[in-house]
């Protein structure tokens, strides 16, 4: 599908020099192109109120804006140091691409002017920005822009592996750069950086999940669980438990102590592994022992939980 412009009726008109659409139109968010574009069109200087008024971003878009485009050396400030005013619109030549092939970068720290620059000479790089918005979901920010660079020329992913971290973190609805960074970090550091390899880790991960899903609703858990909680449920299963016999150990404690106790349900799993109970057929064998009239005073719990070597903070 073409796209024609239908201006046949508009009389007033503004030039867009070609270096803002070539070089900095993929980096630039929309209120950066609000503002810039505001600019152009202007025939005065207008001040701050006056921009954010017309256009509709707010003053720390505003503020963002210009430190964006002054940083690329597209705007200059007026006279007013809180930069009340944004002058003269200032079009830059096309700076003149270095004739040696870039070198990596090892830092995760860059310039915009740096990154504009990388898009023209690298269209790796180009086509990864394109393909991380398609599958966040989002226009990439600045931050966002910095971070990938930094995972394919800091941490060595290649940008398929990048993309479909991307995927995994987007799937569970976290879409920050921070997030992805965060995960991308964490296979760095188990050596997990080939794509075969990561894409078997997120299978792992996401059966993980889905397991540790299963376990919060049988216990009735709305809240998420914490560190120590996702590792308990690990090591049950580890241990070979499936949900059913979690669900039934969480019964058992919840009939013992009025809570669901992931320490006590541990001791529970415990005994039935020493056991040899792997099925809810067989753990219906380790019952509490009916009380009798000689065992009147006998306090039951107290002797279930001594069985199963659970402490007094189990209780």
């Amino acid at each position: 599908m073409s796209l024609e412009l239908n201006l046949s009726d508009r009389k007033r008109f503004f030039s867009v020099p070609c270096v803002l659409v070539d070089s900095y139109l993929k980096l630039a968010d929309g209120p950066a192109l609000k503002v810039i574009l505001y600019l152009i069109a202007s025939e005065d200087s207008p001040d701050k109120d006056k921009i954010i008024s017309d256009t509709g971003v707010t003053p720390d878009e505003f503020d963002e804006a210009v430190m964006f485009w002054k940083s690329l050396g597209m705007i200059k400030e007026g006279s007013d140091e809180n930069i009340r005013s944004a002058q003269a619109v200032i079009i830059p030549e096309r700076p003149e691409l270095p004739k040696e092939p870039a070198v990596k970068k090892v830092r995760t720290g860059y310039h915009p002017k740096d990154i504009a620059e990388m898009l023209v000479q690298d269209p790796g790089l180009k086509e990864l920005f394109s393909e991380a918005e398609s599958t966040l979901g989002r226009i990439l920010r600045h931050a966002d822009h910095e971070t990938l660079i930094g995972l394919r020329d800091y941490y060595g992913f290649s940008e398929e592996s990048i993309v479909l971290i991307l995927g995994y973190c987007s799937d569970l609805g976290k879409t920050s750069a921070r997030y992805y960074e965060t995960v991308a970090k964490g296979l760095f550091e188990k050596g997990i950086t080939e794509f075969h390899l990561i894409e078997s880790e997120f299978e792992k991960m996401r059966e993980r999940h889905s397991f540790e899903a299963k376990i919060k609703n049988a216990f009735g858990l709305e809240i998420n669980l914490t560190a120590r909680q996702s590792e308990y449920i690990s090591s049950w299963r580890e241990m070979g438990f499936g949900a059913d016999m979690i669900s039934l150990a969480g019964e058992r404690c919840a009939d013992n102590t009025n809570k669901i106790s992931f320490q006590y349900i541990d001791k529970i799993l415990k005994s039935w592994h020493d056991k040899g109970y792997f099925t809810p057929e067989a753990a219906e064998n380790d019952v509490k022992p009916k009380k009798t009239k000689e065992e009147s005073s006998f306090d039951l719990d107290e002797f279930d939980m001594f069985t199963l070597g659970a402490d007094k903070e189990t209780k």
